[in-house]
């Protein structure tokens, strides 16, 4: 097998425990529960065993539109830093998985996460930890750790991990740029008050999921009348 087949197993049975973990906080909550999934895809849910046994409407917000949804799902196209369009707590939970990352900037990251602790009575947020030794992006060990520069260099001379070889220097950089993982330090700012729970491989912290509000007697979601 290869090593990106290897590592792809790997998150393969990683987001499986990771999503059994996100069900098994739900049975105290009433249903039907109303889900907003930030840069959500039906594939995820789908390979997840669907919301069946979640009894759950389940709204995809991502940057592109989705079709062919079962009768529980929607789909709105948006800007997870920016969920203005919904209310205060207006949903029982909100999910993100690996999405945070992809936002951009610190500043970015906190306008996202102060978005989805107002309009969640709960959220359920799972990200890449920075400080693993692979690059989750390339698969290519210590990858994220050279200076942007230097990544931007690699990608234009030669292929990287999984992505081939490009010609010009503004993609480059682009590929460079696009993700930037979050820090354990940046946990207590985006989402103060939550438990992080670490997820491990090999006894290092691959990834954080962090949640709050499970709780037995946490308040239900303002419905839409």
């Amino acid at each position: 097998m290869t090593q990106s087949g290897w590592l792809s197993q790997v998150e393969t049975r990683a987001r499986r425990r990771r999503h059994r973990l996100f069900t098994g906080l739900l049975p105290v909550l009433d249903r039907p529960l109303e889900i907003l999934d930030v840069g959500g895809v039906h594939d995820y849910w789908k390979r997840a065993g669907d919301t069946a046994p979640l009894n759950a409407n389940v709204v995809l917000f991502n940057v592109f539109s989705q079709s062919d949804l079962p009768a529980n799902f929607s789909s709105v196209v948006g800007d997870a830093r920016d969920l203005s369009r919904y209310a205060d707590q207006q949903f029982d939970v909100v999910f993100s998985n690996s999405v945070i990352g992809h936002v951009g900037s610190p500043q970015d990251q906190l306008r996202m996460a102060r978005e989805i602790r107002r309009v969640g009575v709960r959220h359920f947020v799972q990200t890449p930890n920075h400080g693993f030794p692979i690059d989750w992006r390339t698969l290519v060990p210590g990858f994220h750790f050279l200076p942007v520069e230097l990544q931007a260099w690699c990608f234009q001379k030669f292929p990287v991990g999984r992505y081939e070889r490009v010609d010009d220097r503004q993609t480059a950089v682009e590929l460079a740029t696009r993700i930037r993982n979050v820090r354990k330090r940046d946990l207590p700012v985006f989402f103060p008050d939550s438990k992080v729970v670490c997820e491990r491989f090999l006894g290092l912290t691959k990834s954080f999921m962090i949640h709050q509000g499970f709780e037995a007697d946490a308040p239900r979601a303002e419905r839409a009348s």
